[in-house]
């Protein structure tokens, strides 16, 4: 007897904690069923966006793979894109809202086996002041912002062949340019008319060309980091220059600085009012350096 007034207790007891707590059980994980993407008919589309009255804009673009293009445009519209791709689920989408302008692409990044056709061409205002950011998972990209007034880049690239240009002086002032490399080849021209206060580039495995030339408008701190592959700087010879290396590079190679202590110079170190100091980190690979009359 006694026991079944215990076990009755003990149920009683248990049946007051349901009734007042919520008992937590395991969540279920999220199950996704990848549905295989076909390559289908070829499509094409034109996208516009027109100027508003806004002071400054943020560009975000998110691209997959395939050929990706980027260059100013008519001043009459914050942006114009042509798409054209043959998979459906690669649609892309466009979106403008409170100053925020959204470029990406639908479905998986992934192409699937076959003749995939995926190319962006985009156009962006050369009227207003832009903060962009654009990530491409695997590209052949021409990205000339050349006539684009941009006070902060960050590139987020991926797997591909990249050429990055800055032809003419930036209409802003430029705080931060960040390069995110992955395993690609990257070439980068004119970052002097960019003219950005601070630069990040990291590189995974791959090559590296930065071009560091044009129309300095002040000193900047510049951070390159790589794992595995072949670093090359094109320094001006009117900005004075200091690159400290660092890491297990197995070569430097070194045409028109000197060594000073741990780090290379230039004649114009020191004396020039505009400096770029540069230190590059790697773990296995090749760095040169080399100065250039600048244009």
């Amino acid at each position: 007897m006694k026991h079944i007034v215990l076990i009755l207790s003990v149920c009683l007891l248990l049946g007051s904690q349901i009734a007042c707590c919520t008992i937590m059980l395991p969540s279920i994980p999220d199950i996704r069923i990848n549905v295989p993407v076909k390559v289908g008919e070829m499509q094409s589309r034109q996208e516009t966006v027109p100027l508003s009255e806004t002071e400054l804009a943020t560009v975000e673009v998110l691209f997959g793979s395939g050929s990706l293009k980027v260059k100013a445009g008519d001043s009459d519209d914050l942006f114009s894109g042509r798409f054209r791709y043959n998979i459906e689920e690669w649609e892309p989408k466009v979106t403008y809202k409170d100053d925020v302008l959204v470029v990406e692409q639908g479905g998986s990044p992934i192409s699937p086996p076959g003749d995939v056709r995926n190319t962006w061409e985009l156009e962006f205002s050369p009227e207003i002041p832009l903060e962009m950011d654009l990530k491409a998972v695997g590209a052949l990209g021409d990205m000339d912002f050349t006539g684009l007034q941009l006070t902060r880049l960050d590139l987020d690239l991926g797997a591909g062949d990249f050429d990055v240009r800055f032809d003419k002086p930036n209409g802003v002032e430029m705080s931060n340019l960040t390069l995110d490399a992955g395993a690609s080849q990257l070439n980068v021209t004119g970052i002097g008319n960019a003219g950005p206060k601070r630069m990040t580039v990291q590189g995974g495995a791959g090559k590296i060309t930065l071009d560091l030339t044009g129309v300095w408008p002040q000193s900047a701190d510049v951070r390159i980091t790589a794992g595995v592959g072949a670093i090359t700087l094109y320094l001006p010879d009117d900005v004075g220059v200091r690159v400290e290396p660092e890491g297990k590079l197995t070569n430097v190679n070194v045409d028109g600085l000197r060594r000073r202590g741990s780090a290379y110079v230039n004649d114009a170190f020191g004396e020039a009012e505009t400096e770029l100091r540069i230190k590059v980190t790697t773990g296995f690979g090749t760095l040169h350096l080399a100065e250039v009359r600048n244009h």
